[in-house]
């Protein structure tokens, strides 16, 4: 099994950036690459692999599906087929998304089964496929990268990401193998880390220590960066003059990322499941929605609660409780107006339905905003509600390690009723402790079950 995996993503003009990559890259042992550029659905990927072989020091091919990946391999996904990791297996399957092979789909999968070692590369292209991967890389402390726009026949997906605020290196294609090798030579915690979660905990509450160090190590180099200061000694000098810096830094460390039903087949899974069992449950159906953000993601279980009972049954019925540490974002929340940029890839049926017309943007209905109630908390350490029905936690346990996972999933356990659902982001996973504690209903979206009687 390779140590480190990296997924090359790209689209129109992709070709001539993917050579460029691999004819640096050296010989390792320790790293593959999978690469999925958007194709006609009847190219033959084989005259790509011809094309990039005499000028790669590794071994590339065309990928098939279910054979081990080895270091030093380079695995070119066919047209119109889907890549994604499982452990040290590429597995393949007929493209169910517009953009074929999907980026987004391969990377997220490194994240959820590479975490760290992982690495998301955007290349030439058009469109945003990359963006939501890449964001599932770096919260998962993997490294991404993308191409210089100026670089790039079609600039579209590198910009994308780079907009996004997914992507930690903005190089040519040529410098991109140096930046990886050092990555993989580069593995300690930095100094002075632990200093400074040691005095935002003291000045803000908030404890980061159980939280990925490469996350946070991240987020300070942007934050030193807008700063224009020249590393952590210098920050620490600011933070000794204007201690409310810590403030700043405990934002900048939160993760407030959203959007209205973000990873659309994830949610048309969790409708399925809901639908049938609403067909048996007459009762209360209770929701809790931990790290909310800006609140989409609430709204958008509350619709999906609305159109599976109605509006008069879902006002009765349905409680949708959010919270977030983040209080700008759950500003955003309470308010429930949104750009049109934000609502771009909502179902026009559901934006007509669901939204009404401001002018700055729309606000939710009344209904959604009367059914959902979002409150400062932090996820971590405050109570969660009980007899719950839904949990729904995306994108919050790839930001810690595996001992605060483990506690935050046996605490969900136990504030759901026998039978209730853990909804989890595509790059996330119950892991070892929480397939003691939960069954699958739908691995591939992420939905589970709770196991088990009333106590752990």
């Amino acid at each position: 099994m390779p140590l480190y995996l990296a997924g090359i993503g790209a689209s129109a003009g992709g070709l001539e950036a993917v050579r460029a990559l691999l004819a640096h890259l050296p010989i390792t042992r320790k790293v593959a690459y999978v690469v999925a550029q958007h194709q006609a659905v009847d190219f033959n990927a084989q005259k790509l692999v011809d094309l990039v072989q005499p000028n790669c020091a590794l071994r590339v091919e065309v990928a098939q599906s279910g054979r081990p990946m080895t270091p030093d391999h380079v695995y070119w996904i066919p047209a119109g087929q889907d890549g994604r990791v499982d452990g040290k297996i590429l597995l393949l399957a007929p493209g169910s998304s517009l953009s074929k092979p999907s980026v987004d789909l391969l990377l997220h999968s490194l994240a959820t089964n590479y975490g760290s070692r992982a690495a998301g590369i955007v290349l030439s292209g058009a469109g945003g496929d990359g963006v939501s991967g890449c964001r599932a890389i770096q919260a998962a402390g993997g490294l991404t990268m993308a191409q210089t726009p100026e670089s790039a026949r079609f600039p579209g997906m590198p910009q994308a990401a780079i907009q996004a605020g997914a992507i930690d290196r903005v190089l040519s294609p040529e410098k991109m193998g140096g930046a990886l090798m050092q990555r993989l030579s580069d593995r300690e915690p930095p100094p002075g880390l632990a200093t400074l979660l040691d005095l935002v905990q003291r000045f803000t509450g908030v404890d980061f220590r159980g939280y990925k160090e490469e996350t946070l190590h991240r987020r300070l180099q942007r934050r030193l960066s807008g700063l224009k200061l020249s590393g952590v000694d210098a920050y620490l000098e600011l933070v000794r003059r204007k201690p409310e810096e810590l403030d700043q830094l405990q934002q900048d460390f939160l993760v407030s990322l959203s959007g209205f039903f973000r990873d659309a087949e994830c949610f048309a899974a969790l409708a399925q499941e809901l639908k049938a069992w609403l067909v048996h449950h007459r009762g209360p159906v209770r929701v809790w929605v931990p790290a909310c953000a800006t609140g989409e993601e609430a709204y958008s279980l509350a619709m999906l609660l609305v159109e599976l009972l109605g509006a008069e049954q879902a006002s009765q019925r349905c409680s949708l409780e959010a919270c977030d540490l983040n209080g700008q974002a759950l500003e955003v929340a309470r308010r429930g107006i949104y750009s049109s940029e934000a609502l771009e890839k909502l179902d026009p049926t559901r934006r007509q339905r669901h939204f009404v017309g401001t002018g700055n943007g729309y606000r939710v209905s009344e209904l959604l905003r009367s059914m959902c109630r979002f409150q400062h908390q932090d996820v971590l350490t405050g109570p969660i509600p009980d007899r719950l029905d839904l949990i729904s936690c995306r994108n919050l346990l790839i930001y810690l390690q595996s001992g605060l996972q483990g506690e935050l999933l046996r605490r969900f356990r136990n504030s759901l009723r026998p039978g209730g659902l853990l909804f989890l982001a595509p790059s996330e996973t119950t892991g070892t402790v929480g397939a003691t504690l939960f069954t699958p209903v739908d691995k591939q979206h992420r939905l589970y079950r709770r196991r088990g009687g009333l106590s752990a």
